[in-house]
């Protein structure tokens, strides 16, 4: 089958958990700022197993509370059991794609599960860090073979890292798996899944595999229509295009970083501030804008 990788497909979205406060609720299922105790919430997913609000939290510059991604609220994920957030709101789909980002620095040199889909009882589609080798990232997808099949990414390194993989269910699947924008990694042989269906995903220390904490932000799933990487340092998603055709990062967004740095997160930036993506909002993100801006190299690698 053909996985389309344009934006607006129809019925193409599952849930967009983005973890950003003020999104329309209609597009935002996630860790969304709620407007009237302004706290972060894991409420909007349809279950959470051994995390609350608490674990839903807001950073400062230091990183000392939540590390988050994009926008005001990250998830984080305790060491030493079990702790994730799931979500139910996929129907028995014979072709999903899902996109996070996760920062493991801190999780342990542990093999862990970090996200799973099932059919509702078997797992289909795992992602594991720390597997087969420490810093490692595999997609373990099962097929009609009672085996497993894994596509590794090895010694992702440090800092946040784009997760995204794509499943359907089909006598020669086309399954796909690409970490950090890096060329699709694909099975050699086609696997059969057919048959097989998701009906749930769960994100963050699902088999309790990690010893240390784990962030997690920016989770997105749909039946089609692959969303990619975020714009980094892009601080207001809503702007129109530039000139190019995509997103471009301007002054606007160094002021908007410099900002939450000078206020020790005080006032957060919208979007993605974290420039360099180390898991921290610093006075190099804003100056690292800044010089993109000024010498013109400030498109982002996608449309908007």
């Amino acid at each position: 089958m053909k996985h389309e990788t344009s934006h607006g497909s129809s019925r193409s979205a599952l849930t967009v958990k983005s973890l950003i406060g003020g999104v329309a609720a209609a597009a935002l299922l996630g860790l969304s700022m709620n407007a009237q105790a302004q706290t972060c919430v894991v409420s909007n997913w349809s279950n959470a197993t051994s995390l609350t609000d608490a674990d839903a939290g807001t950073q400062n510059t230091l990183a000392s509370d939540n590390r988050r991604y994009g926008g005001p609220c990250g998830l984080r994920a305790p060491g030493g059991g079990v702790a994730y957030v799931t979500d139910e709101t996929p129907s028995a789909e014979g072709t999903y794609i899902a996109r996070f980002y996760a920062f493991l620095d801190n999780a342990g040199s542990d093999p862990a599960v970090i996200y799973e889909a099932t059919d509702g009882v078997d797992a289909r589609a795992q992602v594991w860090y720390n597997f087969p080798n420490a810093g490692d990232l595999t997609l373990r997808v099962a097929d009609n073979g009672a085996t497993d099949n894994d596509l590794t990414f090895s010694g992702v390194g440090s800092g946040w890292h784009s997760v995204e993989f794509v499943w359907e269910a089909a006598a020669s699947a086309d399954i796909r798996f690409a970490v950090n924008g890096a060329t699709d990694l694909e099975f050699g042989s086609a696997l059969d899944t057919s048959g097989f269906q998701i009906a749930d995903a769960s994100l963050g220390n699902v088999n309790g595999g990690a010893t240390g904490s784990m962030d997690f932000d920016a989770f997105d799933s749909r039946r089609i229509s692959r969303p990619g990487r975020l714009c980094r340092g892009l601080t207001d998603e809503g702007r129109p295009v530039g000139g190019s055709g995509f997103q471009e990062i301007n002054l606007s967004d160094a002021q908007a970083i410099f900002a939450e740095f000078a206020s020790n997160g005080g006032t957060p930036a919208g979007g993605i501030p974290d420039y360099d993506e180390n898991g921290f909002v610093q006075l190099a993100d804003a100056q690292a804008v800044f010089a993109a801006f000024a010498s013109a190299q400030n498109s982002c690698d996608i449309n908007s």
